[in-house]
């Protein structure tokens, strides 16, 4: 008699022990989908970011070249007004 009790006792811990180790396997598995749906938005919100940047950046270099334009016709123009010394 003594010998079934512990077998089921046993058998109970074992259970418990397989019930718990499960338990933490599976919220292991659910932080870590977590970390990896946090870890895409991010890199989905610097991708977003970066093609906002290069967006500026081309704007920028845009009117950079216009400014650039815009000097370059100042400085011919000085030329042609400029006094010459005789």
């Amino acid at each position: 008699m003594s010998a079934i009790v512990i077998i089921v006792i046993a058998i109970v811990v074992v259970a418990v022990v397989l019930f718990v180790a499960r338990q933490l396997v599976e919220r292991r598995r659910v932080a870590r989908e977590r970390e990896r749906v946090r870890l895409e938005a991010e890199a989905e919100g610097h991708r977003s970011m970066a093609e906002d940047h290069r967006r500026k950046a081309d704007d920028l270099r845009d009117k950079a070249d216009a400014e650039e334009s815009r000097a370059s016709r100042h400085e011919d123009r000085a030329e042609e007004v400029q006094p010459t010394r005789d």
